[in-house]
């Protein structure tokens, strides 16, 4: 695998970004050494902290931080660095525990009641945290409350961390680094109040209004949307947005959702398009919403768009995650843009595949070729039945080792997880894979 320059880049700071608060705290001056088995325990004590700061910046929406890798690299970095800085955090207090005596009073709410209250309040907000993120779905959380309940304890656990530090004050008793760590704590509660508050609040001064409402299968619809007093939204196709229908725009119950429209008829009109399944929440309800409803955006953000640069594009969705390659396919159209495309698209059934007739015709046209597949098939279907497997990839696909292609795969996780490697194993060059996994919201 090549890895192209911004990546390296974007690690390289990652990492720094990781490293900066154990060099902080090894930075003279320094009290005398303890036992090695204790320093060990305090430093890996920093990296947990150090990645439970960089959380925060990693879901700050920074279009820049996710340019690099895409949306999908970024997602799966923050879920397994948060899985490995809680880990961090227990290996912390277990090993200073295990060879200080002494620390274990800290543990001991007879001791000391605030300092025993803060340790169990973290390490039960830091466990909380693991459950919320990797099983969500499996405890029915809805989404609006685990994105209240996984923001507030993570500034928590961050926060009383931050706390911790000044306590103990072994590297941080000096002025400079007292300084450090409070601007540390306060960066980190400032990136949520960025995200959660600031960026929203931006989008009431370009408020938009629902103009049509339409079923485009059973169960899925389309939003359209129209500027209020001013031009638009500059995006690309292929990218989402934070859209709140009808609530403010810091709502918890704000979701992100990719456009599904034309990006030329966006610049023309202004109007853009999403296009959404009755999942839960907010979705359940979608089909109801009259038009003239008031809309808030804030985007847009992602990088699931053709380059300029790319010679031909090949497509594999599943789902409702055909949705931003739909936008993508319907600008190539708008634009006249001709270069070769291959698309591979997976439904449970036949009524489900959005758009049909539609990309049917894009492939009448020519330049386009069209694969349906299709789990659960009527009588009367002659396409592709199944899913989307090796086999039916390496049939229907193009050499992926292709000069300039890009590939773009965005589904559910389990498509995406069986699809991915045999797209790299098939030759498809990884920094040209633009992958999305539809669980955002």
């Amino acid at each position: 695998m090549v890895v192209a320059p911004r990546q390296v880049g974007a690690v390289v700071t990652y990492v720094a970004v990781i490293a900066l608060p154990l060099l902080v705290a090894l930075l003279p001056p320094r009290p005398p050494g303890r036992e090695v088995a204790t320093e060990i325990g305090v430093a890996i004590g920093f990296v947990a902290l150090a990645m439970l700061g960089a959380q925060f910046l990693l879901t700050a929406r920074f279009p820049r931080l996710a340019a690099p890798f895409g949306l999908d690299w970024l997602l799966k970095l923050h879920r397994v660095a948060g899985v490995l800085a809680v880990v961090a955090l227990l290996a912390h207090v277990g090993i200073l525990v295990a060879v200080v005596p002494e620390f274990r009073a800290f543990l001991d709410p007879f001791d000391d009641l605030a300092r025993a209250g803060a340790l169990w309040v973290v390490l039960g907000a830091a466990a909380g945290l693991v459950v919320l993120t990797l099983w969500r779905r499996q405890l029915g959380i809805p989404y609006q409350w685990w994105r209240l309940l996984h923001g507030m304890l993570s500034l928590l656990v961050m926060l009383i961390a931050v706390v911790h530090v000044f306590q103990v004050g072994h590297y941080s008793e000096v002025g400079w680094k007292m300084a450090f760590w409070g601007a540390y704590g306060l960066g980190a509660a400032g990136l949520l109040v960025w995200t959660r508050g600031v960026r929203p609040i931006r989008s009431l001064r370009h408020p938009w209004t629902v103009v049509e409402v339409r079923e485009d299968a059973q169960r899925i619809w389309t939003l359209t949307l129209a500027p209020d007093g001013h031009e638009g939204m500059e995006w690309k196709a292929g990218q989402f947005a934070w859209l709140a229908v009808d609530q403010p725009p810091w709502d918890i119950d704000v979701h992100p959702y990719s456009f599904s429209s034309s990006a030329e008829q966006a610049r023309r009109t202004g109007q853009v398009s999403f296009t959404i399944k009755e999942l839960g929440d907010f979705t359940s309800r979608i089909g109801e919403v009259p038009v003239g409803t008031h809309a808030y955006l804030d985007g847009p953000y992602g990088n699931f768009v053709l380059p300029d640069e790319a010679t031909a594009a090949v497509f594999v969705v599943g789902g409702i995650g055909a949705t931003p390659a739909l936008s993508i396919l319907r600008t190539m159209r708008d634009r006249g843009d001709h270069r070769p495309t291959w698309v591979l698209y997976g439904a449970p059934r036949p009524q489900d595949l959005l758009a049909r007739e539609e990309l049917q015709e894009m492939a009448e046209r020519g330049g386009l070729e069209l694969t349906f597949v299709v789990e659960e098939p009527d009588g009367s279907w002659t396409g592709e039945r199944g899913v989307i497997t090796a086999d039916l990839l390496q049939r229907r696909l193009p050499d992926l080792r292709r000069e300039g292609l890009v590939v773009f795969c965005c589904g559910p996780e389990p498509m995406m997880e069986a699809v991915l490697p045999v797209l790299i194993e098939l030759g498809a060059d990884a920094r040209r894979i633009r992958a999305e996994r539809y669980d955002l919201a």
